[in-house]
């Protein structure tokens, strides 16, 4: 009880504004209590078939609230964000050592055979708990903005109204150059919990504005359940108006068009959500019949989402560029709602794109730092994937070069 309490308050003192109390959290915290019940009981067998458990129990319960207090307080010193690695041994051996001393106090002289077995149990368990992820918060936070949708009427005059808004935002959007083939962008960031997707898709915005003179030819579709306002909503219906409406802004046969699309993903495509709106997931086959029903031929799609190499087949084609954070069977990292960019956005837009003399040099350097990256964190790899059509490929050469001396796009957020 003790321990559940001190979780209570340290869960109630991180919680956000106006989280609600959720008991579903006590079913998570149950499982964790047999498991480590299991693992006591486990230790003391092997200790002695005459071993009591509660002599095992007695110390370990005992120093669990200063575990409890010195993780939470490790976590919010964000060492562990920065290093997950190195913290997770650090963590692993402190419990290691705590492991040994309780036994010494429940048992008396230590014995190897037990020890190991404490031992092997703590050096798994960071594996056995990610497999588990069982959740074990105690407070919820919910957002005004995501109660309100869940009134229907709100969700339905919301939707309702996103393609006058979508109208309006294509309106905005500047004439290209006389005689020359402008490029226009379409930012697309799908899941509206984590921030990370709304600031990526504006700083690509300005990445791209900055090197192709884009910033005034830009339509954002924006999910984020703090803002329903500044920008139309990101869905599947709202990405092909846009697309065959900018159509009627730009010289389809000539002009480029830059997409960039932005969220979590899956092996059936892109992750689509703004709190409880009733939006389709975004899938390859979904995308290609929206580029195809605008007309629109020349293309540079950007898929920044795990398992991002799903769009990659089908989107190909002579006159397409595609470039994805992740393969087919791979995740891509660095989506935490508080990073500014996830690891491709910060390699690829804001470290590789402004120095590189192509789009082709750009994804090659980028490709270059997320690996090192990831063998620094020691992550699997996700492995970027680009593909350029060969008249793309001419089209791209053909286009403005970036300006001598430009200097890199600074990074601000709309809000």
């Amino acid at each position: 009880m003790l321990n559940l309490f001190v979780w209570a308050v340290l869960d109630a003192l991180h919680a956000p504004r106006h989280a609600e109390l959720a008991l579903d959290g006590l079913f998570g915290w149950t499982c964790y209590l047999l498991l480590a019940l299991l693992a006591a009981g486990l230790i003391a067998r092997v200790w002695s078939r005459a071993a009591d458990t509660r002599a095992l129990l007695v110390p370990a319960l005992s120093v669990a609230p200063y575990v409890l207090v010195i993780f939470w307080l490790a976590g919010d010193l964000g060492a562990a964000e920065r290093h997950p690695l190195a913290a997770t041994i650090l963590a692993v051996l402190y419990l290691c050592l705590l492991s040994v001393r309780v036994q010494g106090a429940a048992f008396g002289p230590l014995r190897t055979a037990p020890v190991l077995v404490a031992l092997a149990l703590i050096v798994t368990a960071p594996w056995t708990l990610q497999s588990l992820n069982l959740d074990t918060r105690l407070w919820i936070g919910a957002d005004a903005a995501t109660q309100q949708a869940e009134d229907p009427g709100v969700a339905e005059e919301l939707l309702y109204d996103q393609p006058a808004r979508i109208a309006a935002a294509v309106e905005g959007v500047q004439p290209g150059p006389p005689h020359l083939p402008g490029v226009y962008f379409v930012g697309f960031a799908g899941d509206g919990d984590q921030a990370v997707f709304r600031r990526e898709a504006l700083f690509a915005a300005q990445a791209f504005g900055a090197r192709f003179d884009s910033a005034s030819r830009s339509v954002l579709l924006i999910n984020d359940v703090e803002d329903r306002d500044t920008y139309p909503l990101a869905s599947v219906a709202g990405l092909a108006q846009t697309l065959k409406l900018l159509t009627s802004r730009m010289n389809a046969d000539d002009d480029v068009l830059v997409l960039f699309l932005t969220s979590h993903g899956s092996e059936e495509g892109l992750e689509v959500q703004n709190g409880s709106l009733p939006l389709a997931q975004l899938s390859p086959v979904d995308l290609h019949q929206a580029l195809d029903a605008s007309g629109i031929r020349w293309r540079i799609v950007v898929v920044s989402a795990c398992y991002a190499g799903v769009f990659l087949d089908e989107l190909k084609s002579d006159s397409t560029a595609v470039i994805t954070a992740a393969d087919a069977a791979h995740s891509s990292f660095g989506c935490d709602a508080d990073r500014d960019l996830t690891w491709f956005g910060e390699a690829f837009l804001k470290d590789a794109l402004p120095a590189s003399g192509s789009l082709e040099e750009a994804f090659h350097k980028a490709a270059a730092l997320i690996t090192s990256r990831e063998d620094a964190e020691h992550q699997i790899h996700s492995n970027p994937q680009l593909f350029i059509g060969p008249l793309m490929r001419a089209k791209l050469a053909a286009l403005q070069s970036p300006k001598s001396g430009r200097a890199r796009p600074s990074y601000t957020v709309r809000r």
